[in-house]
């Protein structure tokens, strides 16, 4: 996973180097030059070295930082499509619940990965409003079932 680069190491009233710049933020040079060659980031080239203004290199990394997804009730995080998206099909299935809180799994609307999301259970009802809602509230415990269990199998016959 990258590492967030530190926007406030950069003094906006200063001008860096390549090599400045990626020693200020703890990169390789590759990756400042990298920037510049992609056109995000200017630069003042009519000088040797070519320098780039601190307010620049600041706004770039400002800008380039993400953003946490702000996610509806009906939406999950998709890791694979890096992104939020809603249930495929309108479905969802409440797989596990405990005291305060219950466990949504939901298939992505573009990929259908699986992905998951913890609601309160205050907010079980006004998710079953927006999608077809399947699963139990809660799983049972072996010692509150009725059904005695089915691994027979090691049962010894004598």
């Amino acid at each position: 996973m990258a590492r967030r680069l530190n926007w406030r190491a950069i003094r906006i009233h200063r001008s860096y180097s390549v090599d400045e710049a990626a020693r200020a933020l703890g990169v390789a040079k590759v990756t400042v030059r990298r920037w510049i060659a992609s056109g995000d980031l200017s630069v003042i080239d009519n000088c040797k070295p070519m320098l780039i203004l601190g307010d620049e290199l600041s706004a770039y990394l400002r800008k380039r930082r993400s953003r946490k997804h702000k996610l509806h009730l009906d939406q999950c995080y998709c890791m694979k499509c890096r992104a939020p998206k809603r249930a495929a099909f309108s479905e969802a299935e409440l797989t596990g619940a405990n005291g305060k809180t219950a466990m949504v799994r939901m298939l992505c609307e573009t990929c259908t990965t699986v992905m998951h999301k913890r609601i309160s259970l205050q907010q079980v009802s006004r998710l079953s409003a927006l999608v077809s809602l399947s699963g139990t509230h809660r799983f049972k415990h072996l010692g509150e079932t009725n059904q005695p269990c089915v691994n027979d199998h090691y049962k010894t016959e004598a």
